[in-house]
């Protein structure tokens, strides 16, 4: 009896080791599998986030390429616009140091020349030109010419003239301003050439 009891016990023991050993083994099988989904699926997380940071740094140098692309433009368009800006200064400078007395009164002399006899007309210049040119024009009409000739202030005009009939509307403008602008329509082309590297 001793020795059945014996084999029973080892037989139990047996069957336990090898119950416990199979249990063992199918946890670690367990542990690997899920070890190896962990890590795959860590993998596949850092792929993705690898290509997200690339896909961030590639669009942060593609905005950062547009924005000094855009400064550089923006930069052109104000030295151009700038460059532009002190051509029409000095071109109108250069108008008004033209439109001296003498020449205003060359200029006046020829247009009244044109204009019909009897008509009322009304010159309208600078404060400064004023005292100047009431000597040397004046000084050179005929008496029948200084009775229709008014001269008028405007503060609007800086050098030149304005010419037309007395209480008309139309007149011509011959102030710097003017001159200036329109000499610029004919200038500002070439100079635009010039600024655009179309020429040189």
């Amino acid at each position: 009896m001793e020795v059945q009891l014996g084999s029973l016990i080892e037989k139990l023991k047996k069957e336990g080791v090898e119950e416990a050993q199979k249990q063992s083994d199918a946890i670690l099988r367990k542990a690997e599998k899920d070890a190896a989904s962990i890590l795959e699926k860590a993998d596949k997380e850092a792929e993705t986030r690898l290509q997200k940071a690339d896909a961030q740094t590639n669009q942060f140098q593609k905005n950062a390429e547009l924005a000094v692309k855009q400064a550089v433009r923006d930069a052109e368009l104000q030295l151009k616009s700038r460059i532009q800006a002190l051509f029409g200064q000095a071109l109108k400078h250069k108008v008004s140091e033209t439109m001296d007395a003498a020449f205003l009164k060359q200029l006046i002399m020829k247009m009244i020349e044109n204009w019909k006899p009897g008509k009322d007309i009304e010159v309208t210049i600078s404060q400064k030109d004023k005292k100047q040119l009431e000597k040397v024009l004046f000084s050179s009409l005929k008496s029948e010419l200084k009775n229709t000739l008014v001269l008028k202030v405007s503060p609007e005009i800086a050098d030149g003239f304005r010419i037309g009939l007395k209480d008309g509307d139309v007149y011509y403008d011959f102030s710097d301003e003017t001159v200036a602008d329109l000499l610029k329509q004919y200038l500002n082309p070439k100079i635009k050439e010039i600024l655009d590297g179309e020429n040189g």
